[in-house]
């Protein structure tokens, strides 16, 4: 395999990872957060509700692992290097956030549940909208990055 192919081929799999972390998103935001203030049990597992963990754990290490190799494969081609260095970039503000308060917070409601409409569950689904745009900011770095990548060659 020569050096574009790998280089295209690494980049491809991080903008593919993260275009389904994308749509998970845009899904959550649009079916799952639309409902669950109101209904605090449809995000309790425990209560038959939708256990985001197999889905978010499993994709979230697949993009960790396709953006390390988008990275090292990008790394020679400045301008491509700098685009996925910003999704890069985006992707880490998303985790750390996501770790610091999205989960813990989630978490609460799945163990202890909540009233229906409670500010707290309205708030944390108002947030939650902003993890959608920085997906289509990385899908957008990302693209960016192979269309310098070809630019470049």
């Amino acid at each position: 395999m020569d050096h574009l192919t790998w280089r295209f081929a690494a980049i491809l799999s991080a903008l593919i990872s993260t275009s389904a972390l994308m749509g998970a998103s845009l899904y959550e935001e649009s079916v799952l957060d639309l409902v669950w203030p109101r209904r605090p049990d449809i995000v309790r597992p425990i209560e038959g509700g939708a256990n985001r963990k197999l889905f978010w754990i499993p994709a979230d290490l697949i993009a960790i692992i396709c953006l390390a190799a988008a990275t090292l494969a990008a790394w020679p081609v400045t301008g491509t290097r700098n685009a996925v260095l910003v999704g890069v970039g985006l992707y880490a503000i998303n985790v750390v956030v996501t770790v610091a308060y999205f989960v813990p917070e989630l978490l609460k409601v799945e163990r202890n549940g909540t009233e229906p409409d409670a500010a707290s569950s309205r708030i944390w689904v108002r947030r939650n909208r902003w993890r959608g745009v920085i997906f289509i900011c990385i899908t957008v770095a990302l693209s960016i990055a192979l269309a310098r990548l070809f630019g470049a060659s």
